[in-house]
């Protein structure tokens, strides 16, 4: 075991949080685990449990932060070495994290014995449709999110630009996931007093219970526009993602086949399986010399091309979150987007949905085309600092819920009085 920072005002009431990955840096997972944590330990004596590989960042950061450390403890948990090197491949990670929510409820139960919390919080790498070892304690309200998986995806529909690789993979994810959901989702979401969504398709997907609303895991620092970037109105696109099947790049090189984009330009930034296909169809469609596949960048550089672009053509088909959404949106860059998973909350104002009727490329490509006569505007809507109000409000509400259901979080700690925080929880799905 391993602990950084010193919790422990008990006037404060105290916060159990969940975290498989968690501390400052560019990992957008890591990252979101880190504001969230921080964002807590505003108002509460928060106890963070996470893996080992954060501690340095998380040891620096504490150290350089004396207030926070007060009220900011982080214990390290990680499972044996040899379990550690099995962890390769494709599905290494989830059953190293099915392994590892089962020792987090071990160890969350043994910390609850030798000192109650009134809220559990489980926060990163929260797919619906694995375990919540933080389900399993209890005792304290339990908010679970933000959390993701459950957004449809039209396979059928979108088969042609999946190819028969992303066909396969994406026809066995429905099938193996809907089960664990039904089972460890639901579950989870019974337990909980507080579900936070990541979108709308996962409120809906878990709308029976108690409290459900929807509210993604970006945060980050307010962005401005990176040193170097070049003007716009140069007709450039950029692509920025993983190349699998199902984040659209088959989508989005066809789109720049279409007349409406004659002259423009897209930058790729990302590597993948599908590097390849994309290349010969560029090739095919007779866009190679417009097409560049840049591989993996630097963040600061990704985030000097979104400044730069005209447009983020980004047809992912089941992100959860997607960050890259909500950081170009923010630095002012418009978002050309599928009306599917997370990408059209994240772009918030500056989001250019295209619809799956018609003729996709065709109305991707009128979409990106459209952004020199309607440009985006930057805004803070993703800053951390938000979270704040959000977390208070949260677990005020969960404590509350456990009351109401007749349950003892901690020694009968109530969440603090925060002016304006209580009942506003942002973008409220429902009641179940």
């Amino acid at each position: 075991m391993g602990v950084t920072g010193a919790a422990g005002t008990r006037n404060r009431p105290r916060v159990l949080v969940s975290a498989y990955a968690c501390g400052p840096g560019d990992e957008p997972e890591a990252n979101a685990g880190w504001a969230f944590a921080v964002a807590a330990a505003t108002h509460h004596d928060v106890h963070v449990v996470t893996r080992e590989r954060f501690r340095p960042a998380v040891e620096r950061a504490l150290a350089a932060d004396p207030d926070l450390s007060r009220h900011l403890t982080v214990e390290h948990l990680e499972l044996g070495p040899r379990l550690v090197a099995l962890k390769r491949g494709a599905l290494g990670v989830y059953w190293y994290y099915v392994v590892w929510q089962r020792a987090f409820a071990r160890r969350a139960t043994a910390m609850h014995a030798r000192t109650p919390f009134d809220v559990v919080h489980h926060v990163t790498f929260a797919n619906d449709w694995l375990p919540c070892g933080a389900a399993t304690l209890e005792g304290p309200a339990l908010v679970w999110g933000p959390v993701g998986g459950a957004s449809a995806l039209p396979v059928l529909r979108l088969a042609r630009w999946l190819g028969v690789r992303g066909t396969l993979v994406e026809a066995v994810r429905v099938v193996a996931t809907g089960v664990p959901r039904a089972v460890w989702g639901d579950r989870a979401a019974r337990r909980a007093a507080v579900v936070v969504a990541q979108n709308a398709d996962v409120a809906q997907r878990f709308r029976r219970a108690a409290h459900v609303l929807v509210e993604p895991n970006a945060a980050f620092a307010p962005l401005s526009t990176p040193d170097g970037a070049e003007p716009r109105g140069r007709r450039v696109a950029v692509l920025a993602a993983r190349l699998l099947a199902w984040k659209g790049g088959r989508l989005a090189v066809t789109a720049m086949a279409d007349p409406a984009l004659d002259g423009w330009r897209l930058d790729v930034y990302g590597t993948g399986y599908e590097e390849r296909a994309l290349r010969r169809l560029a090739q095919r469609l007779g866009v190679a010399d417009r097409v560049h596949l840049r591989g993996h960048r630097p963040r600061a550089e990704v985030l000097r091309a979104f400044a730069s672009a005209d447009a983020l053509l980004f047809p992912s088909m089941h992100d959860q979150a997607g960050w890259v959404a909500a950081e170009a949106s923010s630095l002012g860059t418009p978002v050309v987007c599928l009306p599917l998973g997370g990408p059209p909350l994240l772009a918030a104002d500056n989001a250019r949905v295209v619809p799956l009727d018609g003729d996709v490329p065709a109305a991707l490509a009128a979409a990106v085309r459209g952004t020199l006569d309607r440009p985006g505007h930057p805004h803070d809507r993703w800053r951390a600092d938000r979270l704040v109000r959000l977390v208070d409000a949260w677990y005020a509400r969960a404590v509350r819920s456990a009351g109401d259901r007749g349950e003892h979080p901690a020694a009968g700690q109530v969440a603090p009085h925060v002016p304006g925080v209580g009942d506003d929880l942002a973008h409220e799905h429902g009641d179940g």
